[in-house]
């Protein structure tokens, strides 16, 4: 009878993943051209950039707030369903025009409503009042498209429904998660 020696086990080598490769050093020549290929692209969907070219329209505080009905006064979750914006006044789901204000009164987002789910354009902002993301939802379940910013400008997240691809960027532009959708 023939027995096999035992064989020392090796640790499991790592599965491959780009967030297990290093960053690049800054002087090498590809990470260089990488880079400046990518920043182009990114330059794209920078905050300003996006406002301009795409020509994204936002409402004003006096309009939001003579138009809408702030989230937490007059409007609130269906006390039945929580994913339902439910108008106390009313005793209705809402439809129309919903916003929140910061503690210093600067808006924090406001979002069109329809049947109390999101229908339309939502925008976020910063306190400082700048813009921090822009979406466009429908049924707020299907996200057409969304954009978020970092205070900067820098972009953080961008999902495109026709591309079917989302991505999350850090501050410096290195890419943290991708995914892309069927």
């Amino acid at each position: 009878m023939f027995i096999k020696p035992k064989k020392e086990r090796s640790k499991p080598k790592p599965k491959h993943s780009k967030q297990n490769i290093p960053k690049p050093h800054p002087d090498d020549p590809k990470y260089v051209r990488t880079k400046q290929m990518a920043q182009i692209g990114l330059d794209k969907l920078s905050r300003d950039y996006v406002i301009e070219h795409k020509k994204l329209e936002f409402l004003s505080w006096d309009y939001v707030t003579e138009h809408g009905k702030e989230f937490g006064y007059e409007l609130w979750w269906d006390p039945c369903d929580g994913w339902f914006i439910y108008d106390n006044e009313e005793d209705v789901n809402y439809t129309g025009l919903m916003y929140e204000l910061h503690e210093d009164c600067s808006l924090m987002y406001y979002a069109y409503i329809q049947d109390g789910l999101e229908e339309g354009v939502e925008v976020d902002f910063y306190p400082s009042g700048k813009l921090k993301s822009y979406s466009i939802y429908h049924k707020r379940k299907n996200i057409e498209i969304y954009y978020e910013w970092y205070e900067n400008g820098k972009i953080k997240m961008h999902f495109d429904d026709k591309l079917k691809r989302w991505f999350h960027l850090d501050e410096e532009g290195y890419m943290l998660k991708k995914a892309e959708r069927k």
